[in-house]
């Protein structure tokens, strides 16, 4: 993600502390329904039906009116967000407290199938109140009021997150090339291993898993043209699920698993540090894997450009980016592409920004030095961006070289599907420039935006960031749906990371 500056006029209502958001081109523009923020005087703690009621109105009009992504996900997963909104409403009026209404909302946003779409942790909102202090619009949506709230929600927010992401079972069930299989398995002396999960509750486990998309995210394989999620929680299906297990010798049982206190996140399979180095001396090779984009990357400039100066005569250059779920633009750009450019180079990509007030007031600053594209300019468009609910911008960069490094070789990049935001943005630009062969498997997507929209609902004062723009790349499809496909596609087994370093130094030597 690359973060710029932009200014907002804003003025502060003294009474039920109603923000009101102006271009600083036009301080006299009226307000509307569409660009005002609201805090009510209510404490979230005495926040009641109505309340939340109010505060799921105000949730889904926004994104109905800014989120660029609606008809896109309906298109790949065969479920209208706007239509689940009686669903929704229903199970906030019946909530018996904020915890269950956080619950419904933060179900409501993952069924936007988005990963850079959530409500923010109350640690995060207390922090953006002091990074963005001095910050117009950010000093107003992270106000002193809602830094406040965030401190009621806190507990309540580790409770819901604990249940919804840390739950752990006797089992962890990964997507592995079309199935899913039992990576880790304790406590069933039966079936082990490497068993292979066929249904669930009696449902055809392709089938079943659909039903979570309120309950996590769930990817597209793009070989077999299927839905799938990465890991299955067994509580997604219910606290008594049965699952169809057959093992490798063709046994099949029906099991429920308990809980347990093995942790089940998959970036935690990923190697540790921010920067690992190898040389393959034999395949006249240099490696190197990038863990994160984040600013943390700043740090080890140094180190990289010391490796590549090491590795100047060697025909090979591996860049593994698995497990990189983005961070900065100008993390790579500054720290990988600069250096080993030979000439300034172009990377074109645009962003279509729904015509909601709210996006565009918030955006319009930021906006002020780029070029509206016309939409006959591409040969192809989502058919959403096509009419007239969408405004297409040319974001396109030209990076320059900086010749700190003499490498002539050639450089190829490992990517997988956990590869995000601004690694897919990377991963992009190696593809569109040649800058780098592409060996893997499909990206995840949403590769270029420059900020998210930051919303507060109004008496609960919790906080929603949402993506802001749908990413176009060069041909003016959608990097979110079509991703970034690999020059040359090859899918390792579940977590095997050696495999594919070993297959591409085979077929280098």
């Amino acid at each position: 993600m690359v973060k710029r500056g932009f200014i907002i006029f804003i003025l502060l209502a003294s009474t039920a502390a109603i923000v009101y958001l102006y271009t600083s081109n036009d301080s006299s523009r009226p307000e509307t329904e569409a660009n005002r923020i609201e805090f009510s005087p209510v404490e979230p703690e005495a926040v009641g039906v109505d309340e939340r009621l109010d505060d799921f109105k105000h949730f889904y009009g926004f994104i109905e009116a800014n989120y660029p992504y609606i008809e896109l996900k309906e298109r790949t997963h065969g479920v209208g967000w706007l239509d689940l909104r009686d669903g929704f409403e229903a199970r906030i009026r019946d909530a018996a407290d904020n915890e269950e209404f956080l619950q419904v909302i933060m179900e409501a946003l993952t069924a936007l199938q988005n990963r850079h779409t959530r409500v923010m942790s109350p640690e995060e909102v207390i922090e953006y109140r002091v990074r963005f202090s001095e910050s117009y619009p950010m000093n107003a949506v992270f106000c002193d009021d809602v830094a406040e709230a965030a401190e009621y929600w806190t507990g309540i927010y580790d409770r819901v997150t604990q249940r919804k992401h840390y739950t752990a079972y006797d089992a962890r069930i990964v997507y592995d090339r079309g199935d899913y299989i039992l990576a880790d398995y304790y406590g069933k002396p039966t079936m082990g291993e490497g068993s292979r999960i066929t249904k669930v509750n009696g449902e055809p486990v392709d089938d079943a898993v659909k039903t979570c998309f309120s309950k996590d995210y769930l990817d597209w394989d793009f070989t077999r043209g299927k839905l799938y999620l990465w890991r299955i929680a067994p509580h997604d299906f219910g606290g008594d699920a049965v699952f169809t297990l057959v093992d490798p010798e063709g046994h099949e049982a029906d099991v429920t698993f308990g809980l347990t206190t093995y942790y089940t996140s998959l970036e935690n399979l990923y190697p540790r540090g921010v920067v690992v180095f190898e040389k393959y001396e034999d395949a006249r090779a240099g490696y190197m894997y990038v863990r994160t984009f984040d600013s943390i990357l700043e740090s080890r400039y140094e180190d990289i450009l010391g490796f590549l100066r090491e590795i100047e005569d060697y025909e090979y250059l591996i860049i593994d980016i698995r497990g990189n779920t983005g961070g900065y633009f100008r993390s790579w750009v500054n720290g990988v592409v600069r250096p080993l450019l030979k000439e300034d180079t172009l990377h074109e990509y645009y962003l279509a920004y729904r015509t909601g007030e709210y996006v565009q007031m918030f955006h319009e600053g930021f906006l002020s030095d780029k070029v509206e594209v016309p939409k006959d300019t591409f040969s192809y468009l989502p058919p959403e961006v096509i009419g007239g609910d969408f405004k297409v911008f040319n974001f396109s960069e030209v990076y320059t070289a900086t010749h700190d490094v003499n490498f002539g070789g050639r450089i190829i990049l490992l990517t997988d599907h956990m590869v995000y935001s601004a690694a897919e943005g990377f991963t992009n630009f190696c593809k569109q420039t040649g800058f780098a062969t592409v060996y893997g498997t499909a990206s995840g997507g949403d590769g270029f935006f420059m900020w998210p929209l930051y919303y507060v609902l109004p008496n609960s004062k919790l906080v929603i960031t949402v993506t802001s723009a749908m990413s176009l790349d060069a041909s003016g499809h959608s990097n979110e749906e079509t991703r970034t496909q690999p020059d040359v596609y090859h899918e390792s087994p579940f977590m095997d990371m050696g495999e594919l370093i070993n297959h591409v130094l085979e077929e280098i030597k």
